[in-house]
Formats: structure tokens, C-alpha cells, sequence
């Protein structure tokens, strides 16, 4: 019918994008699969740089702050748990 406008959900899995480019992680002795990124950052009007590490991953798996990520052999806490709201929470994290 020409006067009915008719709205549709968009649902997309992530879990193939996170197979295809994720790596393989641990989450409180878990495993996982997700986007890591350890990008640079600057602080303090560029007076401190660093890395800035995070991890994408579904928010089905829980996790809260201060849990332990393994990541290609490296410890991380994690720092901060940001859910956005589309099934994909990034975790931001502190190196051990």
C-alpha cells in the first residue's frame, strides 16, 4: 500500500568479521576471539606517548574490570568495559 510506510530491523551477525580479522585471546583463563589494537597515544599535549591497547569483541562474553586478558602472550588488565550498544564491547586495557 502506497500511504503505509513499513520499517525493518537490520540484524548482522559480527561473529564472521571477528573470525575472519580477530585474534586468538583468553578472558579470565576463557578463550576468546576479537580485534586487537595497540595504537599509539599521546598525553598531556604530547609530553607523554604510549600505546593505547584495546580489544573489540561480542559483548556476549562477560567481563568486568579487572579481569586478565592474554593476548599473543602478553597480560593485560582490564581497564574499562564500553559496550556500543550494536553487540561489540571494547575492552580498554593495561599491560602487566
Amino acid at each position: 500500500c502506497p500511504d503505509r510506510l513499513i520499517i525493518m530491523a537490520f540484524v548482522e551477525s559480527f561473529a564472521p568479521f571477528f573470525a575472519d580479522f580477530g585474534v586468538d585471546a583468553t578472558l579470565n583463563g576463557a578463550p576468546v576471539r576479537g580485534i586487537f589494537d595497540n595504537g599509539f597515544a599521546s598525553t598531556f599535549s604530547g609530553m607523554v606517548d604510549g600505546t593505547s591497547p584495546v580489544l573489540h569483541m561480542l559483548s556476549a562474553v562477560p567481563v568486568a574490570r579487572g579481569d586478565t586478558a592474554i593476548i599473543s602472550g602478553a597480560s593485560y588488565t582490564v581497564t574499562g568495559v564500553e559496550p556500543d550498544g550494536t553487540g561489540v564491547t571494547q575492552l580498554r586495557l593495561d599491560k602487566v
